[in-house]
C-alpha cells in the first residue's frame, strides 16, 4: 500500500499548470530517487495514464486520466441534469455558461458551454482559479457555514490577480456576506481583464450551496441594465437544478413567472 501511495502522489504532481515533467523534477519534488520515480512512472507511462515525450523526455498527462476524468463528470447527477439547462441558457443570452464546484480553496469549472460571444480567459473546463476572484468562487464560499467563513478567508487569504481583485480580507467578508443575502455574485476583471461574470447557488438536499451556475460575458458586452434579467434567468434555473438536486426550497428568488420575457439576446 506505500508504494502505491507513493505512486499516486507522483501522479498528483501533475496537477498543475506545467504541462510537463521531467524525471528529476518530479524527483526533486518529491524527495524521491531518480531511478525509483522512473520505475513508477513507466508503469503509468505502460498503462496510458502518462504519455513521455519521444525527443524531450518529458511526461505529461495521457488518455486514460482523461478518460477517467471524463467519467467522474458522466457519473456525476448534477452534470446530467445542468446541461440541458445551460444550453438554454447560451440560448437565450448568447454567452457562455459554466457549473462550478469547489476544490480546497479553488473553485474547478466542472461543465462550460460556449456562447457565440465566447472570449479566451481562464475559466475553461477543469481549469482551477481561485474563489476570491470568481462570482462563482465567491458563491461557493459565501455558501459555507457563516462562522467559518472568516477562518477559510485567514488560510487563505486574496492576492492581486488583476488590478481589479478584491485583496482586503474584510472587504471580502463584507462582500461575501451580500453574495449570501442576495444568493448572486458579479465580478469585472478580478480574475481576467476583459471578462464580466455572474453567477449564482445550485443548492442541495440539506440546503447547502454544492455548485454555482454562472455566465461568462465579455466585459466590453457587459451592459447593467440588462444585469436584473440575467439574474433572474439564473435564478430560475438554478432554482430548477436545486429541486432537482433535493433541495426543498430556493430561498433566492420567487418561483418563476412563465409569462416574463426572456432576456433579449445581446448582440
Amino acid at each position: 500500500m506505500k508504494t502505491l501511495d507513493t505512486a499516486l502522489k507522483l501522479l498528483r504532481l501533475f496537477d498543475t499548470d506545467e504541462q510537463t515533467l521531467s524525471v528529476t523534477e518530479i524527483a526533486e519534488a518529491s524527495g524521491l530517487p531518480k531511478s525509483k520515480v522512473s520505475r513508477l512512472l513507466a508503469v503509468f507511462r505502460t498503462n496510458g495514464f502518462l504519455e513521455q515525450d519521444e525527443l524531450t523526455r518529458r511526461y505529461r498527462i495521457g488518455l486514460a486520466a482523461f478518460e477517467l476524468g471524463s467519467n467522474y463528470v458522466k457519473s456525476q447527477p448534477i452534470a446530467h441534469e445542468a446541461l440541458p439547462v445551460m444550453r438554454q441558457i447560451v440560448e437565450q443570452t448568447g454567452h457562455s455558461t459554466t457549473l462550478t464546484v469547489m476544490r480546497g480553496e479553488l473553485v474547478l469549472h466542472l461543465l462550460a458551454v460556449e456562447g457565440p460571444h465566447y472570449i479566451d480567459g481562464r475559466w475553461r473546463v477543469g481549469n482551477r482559479l481561485p474563489y476570491f476572484a470568481t462570482s462563482a468562487g465567491k458563491v461557493l464560499v459565501a455558501g459555507m457555514d457563516p462562522e467559518l467563513i472568516a477562518g477559510f478567508i485567514a488560510r487563505h487569504p486574496p492576492t492581486a490577480i488583476t488590478p481589479a481583485t478584491v485583496t482586503d480580507p474584510e472587504a471580502l467578508r463584507r462582500q461575501l456576506a451580500e453574495v449570501r443575502r442576495a444568493g448572486m455574485s458579479i465580478t469585472r476583471g478580478e480574475s481576467a481583464p476583459g471578462l464580466a461574470a455572474i453567477a449564482v447557488p445550485v443548492l442541495g438536499r440539506f440546503a447547502q450551496t454544492v455548485a454555482a451556475l454562472g455566465l461568462v460575458i465579455p466585459d466590453r458586452l457587459f451592459d447593467t441594465a440588462e444585469v436584473p434579467s440575467l439574474v433572474a434567468l439564473l435564478h430560475t434555473e438554478g432554482r430548477r437544478l436545486s429541486i432537482k438536486c433535493g433541495a426543498a426550497d430556493y430561498p433566492y428568488s420567487p418561483p418563476p413567472d412563465r409569462s416574463a420575457p426572456a432576456p433579449r439576446h445581446i448582440a
